[in-house]
């Protein structure tokens, strides 16, 4: 499969982000942008100051492990930001996640956010077992705004960008395999996806696009939350995106209407083959509800209406069941 890099469409050369010479050269090329940070646009200076607070040690929990930043691209004037940061040891990792999410969600507005989102869902793996799990927070699209979320359009361009890189973190591990004389190299780690609203049908359609290439290839486990349905063409056919039925999971809460809403509008389908984790409180242990659509939400001094949690947030029974089921645990 022919990779041609983060914005393949518009014929950006690839880079091998998997590499720790690419990552050194990506690391300088972030402290030159910081450099001239004077000199760039709104957009581009917010998308910056997100990268370099995610990457902070101290803006996070610190027993967080080090984020390591994969690729960027502070985009232009007609080009939105786009990023992809790995939370935990790459090359070691026993288990890979690779969380995307959807509507309004860009490195230039959510990205020390969404970094967040991918160390708590870090956290709750090893905290189920994981030995050394990785969670990459994949922010390699333009996402829509709410219109757009009615359209297939931005789900296509995305899932061929994050087909790309599914394809070259396997092209990555087969390398390190084949050059491993001493044959320490593990079987390849466990490998997931977990996404969220429009970030649900981009992920299809990557996952479409892998099992079409040459070789074809598949993950072990698909978790999608706050789904807003699935395209015609793949509805109730969990093979067309390289999967049985057992390995794919859905998250819908009592209270996400969004998600309903975007699902009856937009003509999709409901994902039907696959295996629902409850997102109701689970009082044996002591795990919150998720409430409404967004990801995130807790705040300890919240107002009545803004109460709740999102799917992702820590102490619920979302994040809980979601971790289980991207390393491979009955969830």
């Amino acid at each position: 499969m022919e990779v041609t890099g983060l914005t393949p469409d518009r014929g950006v050369p690839f880079r091998d982000i998997w590499t720790s010479a690419e990552q050194r050269a990506t690391r300088a090329r972030l402290r030159a942008d910081m450099r001239r940070r004077q000199g760039l646009g709104a957009r581009q200076k917010s998308a910056l100051d997100g990268l370099v607070h995610a990457l902070r040690r101290e803006s996070m929990d610190r027993s967080f492990p080090e984020r390591i930043l994969l690729s960027y691209d502070l985009g232009s004037r007609f080009r939105s930001p786009a990023a992809i940061v790995a939370v935990g040891e790459i090359d070691t990792a026993t288990h890979v996640s690779w969380q995307v999410s959807g509507m309004g969600i860009s490195v230039h507005t959510a990205m020390w956010g969404s970094v967040k989102e991918a160390a708590q869902l870090w956290a709750a793996q090893k905290s189920a077992g994981a030995e050394h799990p990785c969670v990459i927070s994949w922010l390699g699209y333009q996402p829509p705004g709410p219109w757009g979320v009615l359209s297939s359009r931005s789900a296509l361009r995305g899932g061929a960008r994050l087909a790309l890189h599914l394809n070259s973190w396997f092209d990555h591990y087969e390398r390190l395999r084949a050059e491993d004389r001493s044959g320490r190299t593990p079987p390849r780690p466990h490998t997931a996806v977990e996404a969220h609203s429009y970030g649900t049908v981009v992920a299809a359609r990557a996952l479409q696009i892998l099992h079409r290439s040459s070789p074809s290839r598949s993950i072990d486990a698909l978790v999608v939350s706050g789904a807003v349905g699935l395209p015609r063409d793949l509805a109730g056919d969990p093979a067309a995106l390289g999967m049985s039925e057992e390995r794919i999971y859905t998250a819908l809460a009592d209270t996400d209407y969004l998600s309903r809403l975007a699902l009856w509008f937009s003509g999709r389908r409901q994902w039907t083959r696959a295996t629902e984790l409850k997102t109701t409180a689970d009082e044996e242990r002591n795990l919150a509800a998720a409430v409404g659509h967004n990801t995130s939400r807790y705040r300890p001094d919240a107002r009545l209406f803004r109460r709740g949690r999102g799917y992702r947030d820590p102490g619920t029974a979302s994040l809980y069941r979601i971790a289980r089921a991207t390393i491979g645990l009955p969830p």
